[in-house]
C-alpha cells in the first residue's frame, strides 16, 4: 500500500499529466528526454486521467487490452463491463481523477503498480478478473526468414540511453511519435521487444486500420530499434481500407514484417464491480 494517497475529481479544465509513466511502454505522443520512466522515487502525482489510465498502469495492460478493455470490439473476446464513466467513448469524455500519493523511495514501477491495485480496490471497490479467449489476430511474422528490415535493428549493447539517437525515441523502453519535419507520421521504439511492438500496432493505427489484434510470431527474441513512417489518409472509416495498404506497406518495406490471419489465445481483462470514489 502507499504510505498517502489522496483521489478526488479533477477540475474541469485540467491540465492532464503525470509525473510517473501510466503506459506499458506504448505512448501516444512524443516523449522527453527528462521522462525517466520510472516511480520518480516514490512520489505518484498524475491529474486530469480518466479511471481507465489508472487500470491502465496498475494492470500494466498492453495495446490490445487497453482498447478492449475501453472499447470492447474484437471479434470473439467478452465485452470488459467497464461502465461509461470509467471508459468514455470516441466523441464522449469519461469522468476524470487526480490521484497524489507516496510509497518508499525506494519503491519500484512494478511495485508502485501493484500499491495502485490496492488503491483502486480501496478508494473504487474496483474488482477484476482475466479471461482467455481464442481470437482472430493478426500474426507478426518475418517477410523473408531471418532477415531484418532496413530500419529494424538490434538495440545495441553498448547504448546508454541517454546520447540521442536520430529517428528514435529519447528513452529506452518506449514505443512513441518522433518529431520529423518530414511528411507523415513517424514512429520509434529503441530497446523495446517485438512483443511490446506487435501489441502497440493498434494504438498505432487505430482499430479502423488493424481491424483485429496483433501478436508477435516472429521467433526474435531481445529489444530492437525501430523507425516507421506511415502515411495516413484523412477520411476516418472511409480511408481506413487505404490506410491498412500504407501500413502494411510501411511494414514490410522498412522493417521487414508482415501481418497474416491467424487466431491465437490473448488475455482480457474483466470488471466485477467499480463504483465512483469514496472521499479522502
Amino acid at each position: 500500500m502507499f504510505d498517502v494517497a489522496s483521489v478526488r475529481p479533477s477540475k474541469e479544465g485540467s491540465e492532464q499529466r503525470s509525473n510517473v509513466p501510466l503506459d506499458a511502454g506504448n505512448v501516444y505522443s512524443t516523449v522527453s528526454a527528462d521522462d525517466a520512466r520510472t516511480a520518480a522515487s516514490g512520489f505518484f502525482v498524475a491529474t486530469h486521467q480518466p479511471l481507465w489510465r489508472y487500470i491502465t498502469f496498475a494492470y500494466k495492460l498492453s495495446g490490445t487490452q487497453e482498447l478492449s478493455f475501453r472499447f470492447s470490439m474484437f471479434s470473439g473476446v467478452p465485452k470488459s463491463g467497464a461502465p461509461f464513466w470509467v471508459t468514455g467513448g470516441f466523441d464522449s469524455a469519461p469522468a476524470y481523477f487526480d490521484i497524489s500519493a507516496r510509497a518508499p523511495a525506494d519503491t519500484s514501477i512494478d511495485q508502485m503498480r501493484l500499491m495502485m491495485r490496492a488503491l483502486l480496490a480501496e478508494r473504487f471497490h474496483l474488482q477484476m478478473h482475466t479471461v482467455e479467449a481464442d481470437a482472430p489476430v493478426f500474426a507478426l511474422v518475418l517477410e523473408k526468414p531471418n532477415v531484418l528490415g532496413p530500419f529494424l535493428r538490434v538495440h545495441p549493447a553498448t547504448d546508454d540511453c541517454k546520447t540521442p539517437v536520430a529517428d528514435l525515441p529519447p528513452v529506452c523502453g518506449a514505443i512513441a511519435h518522433v518529431a520529423s519535419s518530414e511528411p507523415g507520421i513517424h514512429l520509434g521504439g529503441r530497446g523495446v521487444s517485438l512483443a511490446l511492438f506487435a501489441s502497440s500496432i493498434q494504438t498505432m493505427t487505430g482499430i479502423a486500420v488493424i481491424t483485429r489484434p496483433v501478436v508477435d510470431q516472429t521467433g526474435l527474441s531481445g529489444l530492437y530499434d525501430f523507425s516507421l513512417t506511415r502515411i495516413d489518409v484523412p477520411g476516418g472509416e472511409e480511408t481506413a481500407s487505404e490506410n491498412a495498404a500504407n501500413f502494411t506497406d510501411a511494414l514490410r518495406k522498412q522493417l521487414g514484417l508482415r501481418l497474416k490471419n491467424a487466431h491465437a489465445p490473448l488475455t482480457f481483462w474483466i470488471v466485477d464491480h467499480v463504483e465512483k470514489p469514496s472521499e479522502n
